[in-house]
């Protein structure tokens, strides 16, 4: 992966964003770590001082007799000061008259409570230097005016305040650093997996769009947004995959089925051309129109299915009525299965009302009707039944003719698939794949069995919500 190509991807910017939002959150943590440690640092200092500054008051207070009080005091001073290691104590004990008794301060005019000396007046003689030692830092004291104009001062150098923020400063630098290689690091690690599979899906579209439609995006276990992504492109895929082969085989068959129609067509138009007179060229226009007709009503039903495959028709789904349905083309077929010495009844116990296209629906239910009228025999039944299964709508088309075997049911969806006994018959063989075609779209599932004797079709719709793995349509269900 070139360096270029990385710090322009969007892995690089999330990360680099995120390393910013975090150092600063960093910064400001350590910014207020720093600000309350010297604070306590400093308040520690001084209630250290004005305790000591306690002690050395109770020595005076008690001193024994016999011992002057101020002598006694001064006697602590000095074992304090050779006992001083590391951070310097200061302290001064002066008369009444500013001469100094004991300290390794010099005398300064009596200031009661806490005052904070700075380098200058701990090195008057200009002595102090950049480089000295922690005498150099300035000092927090606590003065204490004595019972006969004495004056006591204890002081502490601030040299631990220096330290602590010397060492937070550095914790700062070093925070700084590490989080930065660390977010470096994360970022360069994430942002390849990231580019590695953003460049999985671009060769599989790449492989796509040169004509291998059975490639798909590699997924993973994950379960993370790239898998959802990646597992939503390969049912697009699939979906597409599936449309392009429904459209090659509307190709083949219409190429094959459609070939021998339009050839006798062609020769029954060239004979007639060589007729005479005019009255023997009627009846083969007439039988040419009626030919067309049925050439362009297979047109129809092939642009309808492909229509339908491709969902075109669900933007137009509302209630519609099963029963009223049942009943409307039941009425209409009646006279039809009649005039065949056939007999339709409809029985709908529940009606039930689905989200669906209510033209669609009624194409559907006629096609298995007229189906069933066209291959039954005079004096079979044709029942429609509408009821409920499992709380789900279920459609039933029962007729008493010779049935389908069961090696063929699969086939018979097929656009142009007809049974040997039935080529003898009208019809385009698309019926069945139409059928087919609007169950889909209302997410219901078409099974045939036998009726003994005859054909059983059942139509059964998904429960609200779920469908048949691709769609769910709701639907209520109310007493007639």
């Amino acid at each position: 992966m070139r360096p270029t190509r990385f710090l322009r991807s969007t892995s690089f910017r999330l990360f680099a964003w995120y390393a910013a939002v975090f150092g600063a959150s960093v910064a400001v943590l350590l910014l207020i770590v720093y600000w309350i440690t010297l604070a306590a640092i400093d308040q520690q200092i001084s209630d250290s001082v004005e305790h000591e500054t306690e002690l050395l008051l109770e020595l005076y207070r008690s001193s024994p007799r016999g011992l002057p009080s101020v002598d006694r005091l001064a006697r602590a001073i000095r074992l304090r000061m050779a006992d001083l290691r590391g951070t310097r104590r200061y302290y001064l004990l002066q008369d009444a008259d500013g001469i100094r008794i004991a300290g390794n301060l010099v005398p300064m005019k009596p200031n009661e409570g806490q005052v904070v000396l700075p380098v200058s007046y701990l090195y008057p003689g200009g002595r102090w230097k950049a480089d000295d030692s922690p005498d150099v830092y300035s000092v927090v004291a606590h003065g204490r005016m004595l019972d006969k104009g004495e004056f006591l001062l204890v002081g502490e150098s601030r040299l631990r305040v220096l330290q602590a923020r010397e060492a937070i400063v550095e914790a700062l630098g070093w925070g700084a650093a590490i989080m930065l290689l660390l977010a470096a690091g994360g970022g360069v690690a994430l942002g390849s997996g990231f580019l590695r599979r953003i460049e999985e899906i671009n060769r599989t579209t790449r492989s796509i769009m040169d004509g291998d439609l059975s490639k798909r995006v590699p997924t993973r276990s994950g379960g993370d947004e790239m898998d959802n992504l990646a597992t939503n492109l390969n049912t697009m895929l699939d979906r597409i995959q599936m449309l392009m082969e429904s459209v090659k085989r509307i190709s083949d068959d219409i190429a094959h089925d459609l070939r021998t129609p339009l050839s006798r067509l062609r020769h029954r138009l060239e004979a007639a051309r060589e007729k005479r007179p005019v009255s023997d060229v009627e009846p083969v226009i007439e039988q040419s129109i009626a030919e067309l007709d049925a050439i362009l009503e297979t047109f129809s039903a092939l642009l309808r299915i492909a229509q339908i495959e491709a969902g075109a028709r669900r933007a137009a789904f509302s209630e519609v009525s099963l029963a009223q349905i049942v009943s409307t083309v039941c009425e209409t077929f009646a006279p039809v299965a009649e005039d065949n010495g056939q007999q339709i009844k409809a029985v709908v116990g529940r009606d039930s009302t689905i989200n669906g296209d209510r033209e669609l629906l009624m194409q559907m239910v006629v096609n298995l009707i007229e189906n069933a009228i066209r291959h039954g025999s005079c004096g079979i039944e044709i029942s429609v039944i509408l009821t409920q299964e499992a709380g789900t709508p279920v459609l039933c088309v029962v007729d008493t003719g010779p049935g389908i075997p069961a090696s063929e049911r699969e086939n018979v969806f097929r656009r142009f698939y007809r049974l040997e006994e039935s080529r003898t018959t009208q019809g385009s063989g698309l019926g069945l794949a139409l059928v087919k075609a609007v169950a889909d779209l209302h997410g219901a599932s078409v099974e045939l069995s036998d009726n003994h004797p005859g054909l059983r079709v059942a139509v059964r719709f998904a429960v609200a919500g779920s469908g048949n793995g691709k769609h769910g349509h709701a639907y209520r269900a109310q007493r007639t």
